[in-house]
């Protein structure tokens, strides 16, 4: 989020982890500047892998197994947020290192993790919130990503045809623009449309919301071409009268057929307490992102109200699964646990005291459960990801800045 809410500022971008570094000073040119390293993999078992089909089998909600979060890796590198599942069953995902992009590979199913070569380099743009999405049936994977350089954003997106062993670039979604753009996320509709949703301070500004942040949809016809199949859909936001609206870090998920849900982190429209405090909210749509159903957008969670302070504590960076071809799944930043007064919305990632928990869809994908504990062991977390190794099999991938982990339900 940017002018003020959450911490991506467009006059000054705050240090996220010592694993992902962003400024926004570059003023470099728009200069291409790709490390394709051709890193082979060792020859291994792949662990189990879940097929990752864009329509689940099941349709309706089940009840997630008992017990809680378990360690598999307590500290070291990974992914951040977003993992996918190669061909041959290994597990790939991608992290920022500030001028460049990291590939990390798994052959165990994400108990450990190893470098596997870069997506991007070139220190003239800075590179953040990378995602990928390995298509079903092939060996290609997409990287989406959001770059700065020269004052302008922009989301770009890269393409393997080798299981993540060496990258191309494929397109350019959006921008340069100095309206920022941002966060994307990969989703492949059940007809084979491969669609990108991504914060967007431009669409918002050009229909005559300036200093608001919507989510943005662009898609393809099947996986190439031009991104202009669905023109530029705007997700649905609150059109009450002098509500803010400050969405971004989209996560969709399939509830069945064209039936979709996107998951987002925002603010809360109006002040409790004379601030705005970070919240998750959630809207579905019935037609694969075409349109969005307004009668079906939910507040997914937000926390409690400080007795002393009279402000809302945050629940911010969602990430949404569907867990078992069941309910759909949430882990979420918050700091409600803190004694004292909440974390100001804007305060550097690494200054804001976060736990993660996890939310659940209820009934027919409209309610939601309250919140159980994922992480509080530290006090220092960001950017939770969640990725169903097989059937009710999750894993979360947790930034600690300066370090990850990984924990199984």
């Amino acid at each position: 989020m940017i002018l003020g809410w959450h911490f991506r500022h467009a006059a000054a971008m705050i240090s996220l982890s010592q694993a992902s570094r962003v400024s926004c000073r570059a003023q470099s040119s728009w200069r291409w500047g790709w490390a394709l390293l051709l890193a082979p993999l060792l020859a291994c078992a792949p662990g189990e892998p879940s097929e990752d089909s864009p329509e689940p089998a099941a349709r309706v909600e089940r009840a997630l197994p008992g017990g809680g979060w378990s360690v598999l890796m307590a500290s070291g590198g990974a992914p951040i947020r977003s993992i996918t599942r190669r061909s041959d069953g290994l597990l790939i995902g991608g992290a920022s290192t500030g001028h460049g992009i990291t590939v990390w590979a798994s052959r165990d199913n994400g108990a450990s993790w190893y470098v596997h070569g870069s997506v991007a380099s070139n220190p003239s743009v800075e590179f953040g919130d990378v995602t990928m999405r390995a298509i079903p049936g092939t060996r290609t994977i997409f990287c989406a990503f959001r770059e700065y350089a020269g004052g302008q954003w922009r989301v770009t997106v890269a393409r393997s045809d080798n299981d993540g062993d060496g990258w191309v670039y494929d397109s350019t979604v959006v921008g340069p623009t100095t309206y920022f753009v941002g966060a994307p996320f990969l989703f492949q509709r059940a007809n084979g449309d491969l669609q990108v949703y991504y914060d967007s301070e431009l669409l918002a500004a050009q229909r005559g919301y300036p200093g608001h942040q919507w989510i943005a949809m662009q898609g393809r016809q099947g996986t190439t071409g031009a991104w202009t199949a669905y023109g530029t859909v705007a997700v649905s936001w609150d059109k009450r009268a002098g509500a803010l609206n400050r969405e971004g870090m989209p996560t969709v998920v399939q509830l069945g057929g064209d039936r979709l849900m996107v998951v987002v982190e925002g603010v809360e429209p109006f002040t409790t307490g004379g601030a705005r405090a970070n919240v998750i909210n959630a809207v579905q749509s019935w037609d694969g992102g075409k349109t969005w159903d307004e009668s079906l957008r939910r507040t997914v969670y937000q926390s409690r109200i400080d007795p002393g302070s009279g402000r809302r504590y945050n629940a911010y960076v969602p990430y949404a699964i569907r867990v078992g071809n069941g309910p759909v799944g949430v882990a979420f930043c918050t700091d409600e646990d803190k004694a004292g007064p909440p974390d100001a919305s804007n305060a550097p990632v690494d200054q804001r005291n976060c736990h993660v928990g996890y939310v659940s869809t209820t009934t027919n994908f409209e309610t939601w459960s309250g919140a159980s504990p994922v992480w509080t062991a530290t006090s220092r977390n960001y950017t939770p990801g969640l990725f169903e190794r097989a059937l009710n099999d999750v894993i979360v991938v947790i930034d600690g800045l300066g370090t990850h982990r990984v924990l199984r339900r």
